[in-house]
């Protein structure tokens, strides 16, 4: 028993100075006992990122917690995590002595970098927008739920020096059949006394989240069918048929509907819809599903224009669906 304690504390000894010269070691097999867990100490002075660039650990410090209750201070560790870094990653992983401890990381979109934001686009005086009055319905494609609350609605009103309205709340649809839907607040926003008495344009996005609900598509109406109280609100296509002929009743201004680029069998289905009623009343259509030309984007482009395959990044509003935009509101 004499002999282990004088052993013990040289083993230990060595395995610090090896642990200050930065290579990772076996954990102890003395008294001192099996690395038991790991304590973050001190974080990494760095945990905000933008994809593409490279983990930093300085500033790390891991101490080692061993079965007997002792503690190894600043104890030489490995770290797993995505080099560079992605959109997917989550974790810094630090390793040693047979034990992990991860921290998590913030990872910017490369497309929500601050050169693509609102602040940072400059107004460009001449546009025909400027001074027009715009109204935005939709729901987070229209409110810019990736990108930091900034859409196109936001670049419009500052490049083109547009007065955006924009109505939009996350995870809501067309339909009246779950709360927030775009019926109820376009009448919300009727009875509202803040109602702006004339609009140049109102814009409305074909939401991606009646494509989780086809049984409740319902049916376009006969060209017959114009009175708003005529069609039947808890379905998509009669929700957007009350919407275009409310809006007409109340400001006689354009209506104009815009698509998702390309998405599932279900998406297809509203934007054929999307297609009779627009034959019918004779709306504009900002058609970013069919646009074979827009859609043609490399694996890059891509990568910075699309946080998911339904919401855009910064960029991907301001570079890519803006001038879209632009151009199908020009005449209004």
């Amino acid at each position: 028993m004499k002999r282990i304690n004088r052993i013990a504390p040289l083993l230990l000894a060595a395995f610090l100075l090896t642990a200050c010269a930065g290579g990772e070691q076996e954990p102890p097999t003395t008294t001192a006992g099996q690395v038991v867990k790991l304590i973050m100490d001190q974080s990494p002075d760095q945990v905000a990122y933008v994809e593409g660039e490279t983990f930093d650990p300085a500033g790390t410090v891991i101490n080692a917690q061993l079965s007997d209750g002792s503690i190894l201070e600043d104890v030489p560790y490995t770290v797993t995590v995505d080099t560079p870094l992605t959109r997917t990653t989550l974790y810094a992983e630090f390793a040693y002595g047979g034990k992990t401890v991860s921290i998590q990381l913030r990872i910017t979109l490369a497309g929500n970098g601050p050169e693509y934001t609102c602040e940072n686009t400059p107004f460009v005086p001449g546009s025909p927008l400027e001074g027009k009055v715009i109204y935005f319905l939709g729901s987070s494609v229209t409110l810019g739920a990736y990108s930091g609350n900034e859409s196109m609605a936001d670049y419009l009103a500052k490049k083109d020096g547009a007065v955006c309205i924009k109505e939009a709340v996350s995870g809501t649809t067309l339909g009246d059949f779950k709360d927030g839907s775009y019926v109820e607040r376009l009448n919300a926003y009727l009875a509202s006394p803040d109602r702006a008495e004339k609009l140049d344009a109102f814009v409305v996005q074909l939401s991606t989240n009646d494509r989780k609900s086809p049984n409740r598509y319902g049916a376009v109406t006969g060209p017959e069918v114009r009175d708003p109280s005529a069609f039947d609100i808890t379905t998509s296509f009669g929700a957007m048929e009350y919407i275009i002929a409310t809006v007409r009743q109340t400001w006689a201004c354009p209506v104009f509907f815009y698509t998702n680029p390309p998405l599932d069998e279900d998406y297809a289905k509203l934007v054929e819809g999307l297609a009779q009623i627009a034959e019918k009343w004779k709306i504009g259509v900002i058609d970013l599903y069919h646009d074979q030309a827009f859609n043609d984007l490399t694996e890059e482009e891509y990568a910075l224009y699309m946080a998911d395959e339904v919401h855009p990044t910064k960029a991907g509003y301001r570079d890519w669906w803006l001038p879209k935009f632009e151009e199908a509101l020009a005449g209004i």
